[in-house]
């Protein structure tokens, strides 16, 4: 993986001719959507003083939203295509801008037990880090309340990272975000750790820091205390101060998965009337894709301590 020292000689070698030609389209694109926006409104305006009515003003009006939306899907499209690909491959990742995780992923790892009536995402990004696999993804996942007055609830929002852990699992351990702990106490959140119906056996470890933050429950005791080691501990500790939000994780199967909650769209093209060469913007794109990468290091998963059986 390309160093995020050299990022600068990077961006001067890789992405400026890229940029530079998006630009030229973006502008000319731009160019065209203010001069057909000004004719529309001048004959709207127009039509108006004639009294001929409302309608032709709301075609040209619909006319323009389509025309304005085309262009911009396509203009999305190339600078994700284009540069935001380009950052994965400096980090030796494939990039598909229209898939995610697929769903059949995401209930598998059973981080969350609501069942999602909307399920969205996009920014998938494949490859394997030393020895390790991963895939990981924004995702958006909702479930409804209501009848004919729906209201959409948000159940996960953020990058869903999976990564093969070398080991197959007999048991499914889950790793928790400890909101009752924190909020009650130990005593009092423990009682209400225990009433989680949802969920497997709760695990109690000694680790009194990692307990404050997480809530671990597992189908089989022993093996979730052979998992989570007190090395493994602190790294995931490290991660979720790495990220500085909510992290939840399970294991289960031969695999690790890693929900970031994150609330905001990640590797997003600048606006069609904006500059499409923003260096602070790519920059940061580079370090979150950097920060993904970086979880095999974090939780040292190219160390082969246990062979898959």
């Amino acid at each position: 993986m390309q160093p995020i020292t050299d990022f600068r000689s990077f961006y001067q070698a890789s992405l400026q001719p890229k940029l530079t030609e998006l630009e030229t389209s973006r502008a000319a694109i731009a160019g065209k959507i203010k001069l057909y926006g000004a004719i529309a409104i001048g004959v709207g305006l127009l039509l108006l003083f004639l009294k001929v009515g409302m309608f032709p003003l709301l075609l040209a009006g619909g006319g323009m939203f389509f025309f304005y939306n085309h262009h911009a899907k396509q203009f999305r499209n190339s600078y994700k295509t284009q540069v935001v690909a380009s950052l994965a491959q400096a980090q030796g990742l494939h990039y598909n801008h229209l898939a995610c995780i697929p769903r059949s992923d995401y209930d598998r790892s059973k981080i969350f037990v609501t069942n999602p009536d909307r399920y969205w995402g996009d920014d998938y990004l494949t490859g394997t880090i030393g020895k390790t696999g991963i895939r990981f993804s924004e995702l958006h996942t909702q479930y409804k309340t209501g009848g004919k007055d729906k209201s959409w609830h948000t159940i996960f929002r953020g990058i869903f990272f999976i990564a093969d852990f070398n080991k197959h699992f007999i048991g499914e351990t889950f790793v928790l975000p400890d909101v009752s702990e924190n909020v009650f106490g130990s005593s009092l959140g423990g009682f209400f750790q225990k009433m989680n119906m949802m969920r497997p056996e709760l695990v109690k470890l000694e680790d009194v820091e990692f307990e404050k933050n997480f809530a671990i429950y597992s189908t089989d005791q022993v093996e979730a205390r052979y998992i989570l080691s007190p090395a493994l501990m602190q790294r995931i500790l490290s991660l979720k101060q790495r990220f500085n939000t909510k992290v939840a994780l399970s294991f289960i199967g031969s695999h690790v998965y890693i929900a970031i909650t994150v609330n905001k769209n990640l590797f997003e093209a600048p606006w069609l009337f904006s500059p499409v060469d923003n260096y602070k913007q790519l920059e940061e794109y580079y370090n979150d894709i950097a920060m993904c990468v970086q979880i095999v290091e974090l939780l040292d998963l190219n160390t082969r301590i246990w062979t898959k059986e």
